[in-house]
């Protein structure tokens, strides 16, 4: 690997992070790729604050919105290994306020009677749940009326109560269908954050910090940002509609830079492009980095491995131009992420078995098992363009290393 490695020319990745910046499409990014356990390539442009001119930097702290899933499909995955969880376990035997949740019906009644999603459901986004953005929907439409759940309030008002508030909220609200028939972004992973909690007995970030970020010295990822590294957070913007770039929340006057009440599972972290990039790796390596084993072989190969059939997954390529930045036509589902199942057709190179996800601020990740390649990249632009991040990136990473 390392002799093929040896004649790539990464200068038209360079370029393409030089030109987002340039053009205004993002206000700094940062990428870092490796390849066969060691880095191959980083690269920094821009900033982290356009008023300030404060370079992007590699130590940045980035609001990671939904790559948090596969933090937190991870740590569901530890509770699996250690014997605590099974994956077809109701969840209702650890969380009793979803003990009477039940379909919407739009009819006089619903006849379906109680619903049980299983730990597997909340994995793959079929456990039924919604987001209070998904309000072209019905079930979406009373999350988006539910004055804590909308616009993610109860993350940071210390009167809802936290992961146990969003319990009781959930639990008084439909499900959008039947567990286990129709792929639907969704706060499950916030839910997954509550099992989490009650199953370990742990706070969701106590848990997470021992169980991964410890072992894999993941010491700059937090749902807050401590007061000593408040300087790091950069700031995040929106697009114009003229073009360009406008401020959507400053660094400097981030919620997250005191203790946050509500710890989001679906979108909460705050994390660096290092740290990331060490769990990739650990994605990569087969649960295990520098001697540290975080979850069992068969535990990561579960997590990347398409669980959902074709008719489940008709809302996944929509989603994924919107959470990826690209293509979602030949992808499947794992735990927390989407699994590459063909190539798509738009002639982006993307491989069978390669994991990936994104968040709402731009910021993507893949993993790669065929060239046993990860691919990390960071910005703060909300929301993601139609093909930028994933496609592009995928076109210039995989033409440096003559694979496109």
């Amino acid at each position: 690997m390392a002799s093929e490695t040896a004649g790539a020319d990464f200068g038209k990745v360079a370029a393409l992070l030089d030109e987002l910046v340039a053009s205004r499409q993002v206000p700094g990014a940062n990428v870092a790729i490796h390849r066969s356990g060691r880095e191959i390539f980083y690269h920094q442009s821009g900033f982290s604050d356009l008023a300030a001119g404060t370079p992007i930097a590699r130590d940045s702290l980035f609001r990671l919105f939904s790559m948090t899933k596969p933090v937190i499909a991870a740590a569901t995955m530890v509770l699996i290994d250690d014997g605590a969880l099974g994956l077809d376990d109701s969840i209702v035997d650890h969380i009793p306020e979803f003990a009477d949740l039940r379909v919407h019906s739009e009819g006089a009644g619903d006849s379906s009677g109680p619903q049980a999603p299983t730990v597997r459901h909340l994995l793959t986004h079929t456990a039924g749940f919604s987001y209070w953005f998904q309000s072209g929907t019905p079930v979406g439409a009373l999350y988006a009326a539910d004055p804590g759940i909308n616009f993610d309030r109860w993350r940071y008002d210390p009167q809802f109560g936290g992961l146990d508030g969003l319990a009781r909220a959930l639990g008084q609200l439909p499900l959008l269908a039947r567990p286990g028939t129709r792929w639907h972004y969704s706060m499950s992973f916030e839910v997954a954050g509550i099992l989490i909690e009650r199953v370990s007995g742990q706070k969701l970030d106590d848990f997470l910090r021992t169980r991964i970020f410890d072992p894999l010295k993941m010491h700059d990822t937090d749902f807050w940002v401590e007061p000593d590294k408040a300087h790091r957070l950069t700031s995040l913007y929106r697009p114009t509609e003229g073009g360009g770039l406008e401020l959507a929340e400053s660094g400097a006057d981030s919620p997250r830079l005191k203790p946050v009440p509500g710890l989001a599972g679906g979108g909460g972290l705050v994390s660096t492009i290092d740290d990331y990039g060490r769990f990739a790796q650990m994605l990569l390596r087969d649960g295990e980095l520098e001697g540290a084993r975080v979850l069992s072989t068969e535990s990561v190969r579960a997590m990347m491995s398409s669980h959902l059939r074709p008719d489940q997954l008709d809302e996944l390529p929509e989603l994924v131009k919107w959470g990826l930045g690209g293509a979602g036509d030949g992808m499947g589902f794992g735990f927390g992420g989407s699994v590459v199942l063909r190539p798509p057709a738009n002639g982006v190179p993307a491989f069978p078995g390669e994991y990936s996800w994104g968040g709402g601020s731009s910021t993507t990740f893949w993993v790669d098992p065929k060239h046993d390649l990860s691919v990390v990249f960071m910005t703060q632009r909300f929301p993601p363009a139609a093909d930028m991040p994933r496609d592009v990136l995928h076109r210039a990473v995989y033409g440096a290393l003559g694979l496109a």
